[in-house]
């Protein structure tokens, strides 16, 4: 099927994404099929990856850039093991994350290792923050994060190429080739990534803490993307997008434990076929995905396999009315097909859902949304998940706009295959977890021409998450999944950026702050922990991030605070807060009508000790150089 694929991309193309002017807060057309998002969800807050850190830290994973530049919080099993995420305290099953608008959580494990998920291939990052299930589906509680293939522009041939070195043995090369006509757009990519990750750290579950050496936590990562557009007329365009990732790791042991040889391959293959149409009745998207998710984890007592291969079908239909309204109609259809040790045979499941989504402008400084969704479960009955939306820009003069909004919404999550079939532990009567969301903010815009674009945005919101699943042992000491509470989940986001220019000097930066309470407030079965925060999800955590640039010459920086974090529910231990920091020096050179860059980065500046699981080392300060040929 792959090669197939690869050889029906030779003559057929990927529709391309539209970006949305955020300053200008103009909607074009093809927006509002693209990025849900910013359209239908009235009230909620969406933030994104800026171009200039993806550009700098391309070599890296989703999970550095979104732990850099964003609130959320990621629990890493050391330097080279899985990589999951706690948005607005809830766990990382309750993340949905989608790539070109389709759920790429695996239905075994229901969640994604974002460790394994390069920034390399990828074009845009965005975060919805809060309860999305309405727009997405399963899995979008805490939030969803949206991946966007990069967009192809242009005519002719054009071509880029990476080269990086870096401490303790890490080395990083990648390439991408376009080409571009008036009818087609082109576009793949490949790259490789190795690193030893010997490096020293302080074991502290030894008698006084003796300096050591990283050992056996290599880690080996290539794959590549393809991305075409092909416009068959002006009102039809079909495509095709593949990603392609493997894995090969050894999983870092615990400080203070034996080396039992723990290892894991991981293999994933994404392909996607779309079709757009434009008619009077408004814009027609169709989109067929498979997707094949494959896990092999080795010890020296355990060989398991993990072979998941899903089929996805979504169809939509929006109109538009002028900029009055919008109307979005469509379904999602899912087949799941799974091959697991720990299962007693092949398990299947399929899934659906039919969802409308509503946007309405009655007069231009307010926009309203409504959403609703159904989804359809074998053996399940998920509730149906509105979501009701408003933004209202109440001021808007002297270059000043203030905006007021509000956001209420549900959500589910459908309990995942292994939580129902594994052996002698899957709980076949699991009921799906359900959520609500409530959310308001406020939201100031300052622009002083062309010298100066100021937005900062305060949120509060409160979240309630009921018949939450957990794995805890029953009565004969067996480890099972249980309905085993309700948990509340509430907090205050705040965030700010400015975008300043001074002759030849353009200045960025962004800060953003957020206070997470998440605690049970009903057990239901045992005697539980009840109004502990949960564990791993810090109270505080703060971003600063700046760039200043001036005549090829650029300075990139990333100031990272975590505060203290529960490794129990009881409260009994935790982990010290951290803060890291992140410098990178760039320097452009024009090559006649080519770009070379050159950057010096260093991680982890102040050499902070710190540890995002308990026991698992993290490295030290780290350097890094990268060479970048670009040919336009």
């Amino acid at each position: 099927m792959f090669w197939v694929w690869i050889a029906c991309s030779v003559g057929l193309a990927a529709t391309a994404v539209a970006q949305q002017d955020t300053a200008l807060h103009r909607l074009r057309t093809v927006e509002v099929f693209g990025k849900p998002a910013e359209v239908y969800a009235a009230g909620s807050r969406v933030s994104s990856v800026d171009s200039s850190y993806l550009s700098t830290y391309a070599s890296g994973s989703l999970a550095d850039a979104l732990q850099a530049r964003t609130p959320i919080y990621f629990k890493s099993y050391g330097v080279s093991g899985l990589s999951s995420v706690a948005f607005r305290g809830t766990n990382a099953s309750q993340t949905a994350v989608l790539w070109n608008g389709l759920n790429i959580a695996p239905a075994t494990l229901g969640q994604s290792d974002f460790s394994t998920l390069p920034l390399s291939g990828i074009g845009e990052v965005a975060v919805q923050h809060g309860s999305a299930g309405a727009l997405y589906g399963s899995g979008a509680i805490g939030g969803a994060v949206l991946l966007q293939s990069p967009v192809s522009t242009g005519e002719g041939v054009g071509l880029e190429v990476q080269q990086e070195a870096g401490s303790f043995g890490r080395y990083f090369g990648s390439g991408r080739v376009r080409f571009g006509s008036e009818k087609l757009q082109v576009g793949a990519s490949a790259y490789v990534r190795v690193a030893e990750n010997d490096f020293p750290y302080r074991d502290v579950s030894r008698f006084g803490t003796p300096k050591v050496k990283q050992e056996h936590a290599g880690q080996q990562l290539h794959g590549f993307t393809q991305d075409l557009v092909y416009k068959l007329s002006p009102r039809t365009q079909v495509g095709l997008h593949g990603w392609y990732t493997y894995a090969d790791r050894e999983l870092q042991p615990a400080m203070g434990s034996a080396y039992n040889e723990a290892k894991q391959q991981d293999e994933n293959l994404r392909l996607l076929a779309e079709l757009k149409h434009s008619s009077d009745w408004g814009q027609t998207d169709i989109k067929a995905a498979y997707f094949k998710d494959y896990l092999h984890y080795t010890d020296l007592a355990t060989n398991s396999i993990a072979d998941v291969q899903t089929y996805q079908l979504q169809a939509g239909q929006t109109y538009t009315r002028g900029t009055s309204w919008s109307l979005r109609g469509g379904f999602n259809l899912q087949h799941f097909v799974a091959e697991n040790d720990g299962y007693a045979g092949q398990q299947a499941e399929n899934r659906g859902a039919a969802f409308a989504l509503f946007r309405y402008n009655p007069v231009a400084p307010l926009a309203l949304s409504l959403n609703v969704r159904q989804a359809f479960v074998e053996n399940h009955s998920p509730l149906p998940t509105p979501a009701l939306g408003f933004d209202w820009k109440f001021y808007n003069r002297n270059r000043h706009q203030l905006s007021l909004k509000g956001n209420a919404s549900g959500s589910y999550r459908v309990p995942t295959l292994n939580d129902r079939f594994w052996i002698g532990a899957g709980n076949p009567d699991l009921k799906p977890e359900q959520g609500w969301s409530y959310e308001g903010g406020l939201r100031h815009l300052l622009v002083l021409g062309n010298t100066l674009l100021l937005e900062t945005e305060a949120t509060a919101y409160r979240m309630l998450i009921d018949d939450w699943i957990q794995w805890t042992p029953d009565h004969t000491g067996n480890w099972r999944p249980a309905n085993l509470q309700k948990v509340r989940s509430q907090g205050i986001e705040f965030s700010s950026q400015a975008t300043a220019t001074a002759g030849a000097v353009r200045l960025t930066g962004a800060a953003s702050y957020t206070y997470t309470s998440s605690e049970q407030v009903a057990i239901y079965e045992g005697a539980g922990d009840k109004g502990k925060q949960l564990m791993y999800v810090p109270l505080h955590k703060a971003v600063f991030a700046t760039t200043a640039a001036y005549r090829g010459w650029s300075v990139l920086g990333n100031l990272n605070y975590t505060g203290l974090r529960y490794t129990s529910n009881s409260g009994t231990s935790s982990l010290d807060a951290f803060l890291l920091l992140q410098l990178a020096l760039s320097r452009k050179l024009q090559l006649r009508q080519n770009t070379l860059l050159l950057t010096l980065r260093a991680d982890n500046v102040t050499n902070a000790a710190y540890q995002t699981m308990a026991y698992r080392a993290m490295p030290p300060r780290g350097y890094t150089f990268s060479l970048r040929f670009i040919i336009p």
